[in-house]
């Protein structure tokens, strides 16, 4: 590398500066990194628009956009996530599928934090949220929602996910509606509400839940579905398959899977609780393949990703109904 490549990655140029600063002046005020860490975080910023632009002097403007993009997603993900002010802030976000604008109207990107109160509509978009408290939270398209505390939300219409992961023992998370509310025992669960059709239906992938609605309980396990009707029937209670199509769009948006010195049989175990698959090995061979390490991040569909993950060891997979079957090619 040349001096003159050197002293332009250790100090951003005119250019790189003003872009940076027109890209960040549309933001809220941010909450500041401690003191020591101000000047390493701004050069990791910096070094980031470095790779992203390619440094070419000759750049077109849609290209400078793209670059300034890949700046503020990164600076997101340092933590200059905009600051709800004094409020607690009960979720952050993980993944966004689409344009998804938040309560306060500015777009929702990684890393945006969310508080209490104002509702989240999605459009036709996705978002993956972790909450604070534990767990992650799914919204689906059409969807309008409210997180009222840490340990809650409101639907209002549309469809979310809800997954414990595990990580929440002894600890509730509830949904309510204008129909009924719904409580997680360490759960993985969907729930719809439907105000055109009067329809309020919660389908459980693990775990179990309790729903009540007009001073009746039920209670639901594992491939089961509680239905309640807005002309005050009894909660009817019928079967959900745990994989597959009503379950597919949260899948979409699901937790990035941290691939950092993991292996394919560590990510196989992920991509079972994702999917509500049970994954097999149809050989003692492809089970041994599975204790590979995985290298690099890996990020796709949740299929496309169990693809690439399983040809790092030359392995393969096929569905049959909730199996996942991995074999060698």
């Amino acid at each position: 590398m040349s001096q003159e490549r050197r002293s332009q990655s250790s100090a951003p140029d005119g250019e790189a500066e003003r872009a940076l600063k027109q890209l960040f002046a549309h933001a809220k005020p941010r909450l500041q990194p401690p003191e020591a860490d101000a000047e390493e975080i701004r050069r990791a910023v910096y070094a980031q628009w470095d790779a992203a632009s390619g440094r070419r002097v000759f750049l077109r403007r849609a290209g400078l956009a793209a670059a300034a993009s890949v700046v503020l997603a990164f600076a997101l993900w340092l933590g200059f996530a905009p600051s709800p002010g004094d409020a607690p802030v009960l979720a952050r976000v993980e993944r966004v599928d689409g344009l998804i604008v938040g309560a306060d109207g500015e777009p929702l990107v990684i890393g945006s934090v969310l508080a209490a109160g104002g509702t989240l509509t999605t459009g036709t978009g996705q978002l993956g949220l972790r909450l604070a408290s534990g767990g992650s939270l799914r919204i689906g398209a059409q969807s309008r929602v409210v997180l009222t505390t840490a340990d809650a939300a409101e639907l209002l219409a549309g469809a979310l996910y809800f997954d414990s992961e595990d990580a929440r023992a002894g600890v509730d998370f509830t949904v309510t509606t204008s129909l009924g509310s719904v409580r997680d025992v360490g759960t993985q669960f969907l729930a719809r509400l439907d105000g055109a059709a009067g329809r309020f239906d919660v389908g459980v992938r693990s775990g179990r839940i309790e729903l009540t609605s007009g001073g009746e309980t039920g209670a639901a396990g594992v491939g089961e579905r509680l239905v309640v009707t807005q002309d005050g029937a009894s909660i009817r209670r019928d079967q959900i398959a745990t994989f597959g199509g009503e379950w597919e769009w949260a899948e979409r948006v699901a937790p990035p899977f941290d691939t950092n010195g993991r292996t394919i049989g560590e990510f196989l175990t992920w991509f079972a609780a994702q999917s509500g698959r049970s994954v097999v090995f149809a050989s003692p061979a492809a089970e041994r393949l599975a204790r590979m390490e995985i290298t690099g991040s890996i990020n796709f569909p949740l299929l496309q990703e169990l693809s690439a993950v399983l040809a790092i060891a030359d392995l393969t997979y096929s569905l049959e109904g909730e199996r996942v079957v991995i074999s060698t090619r």
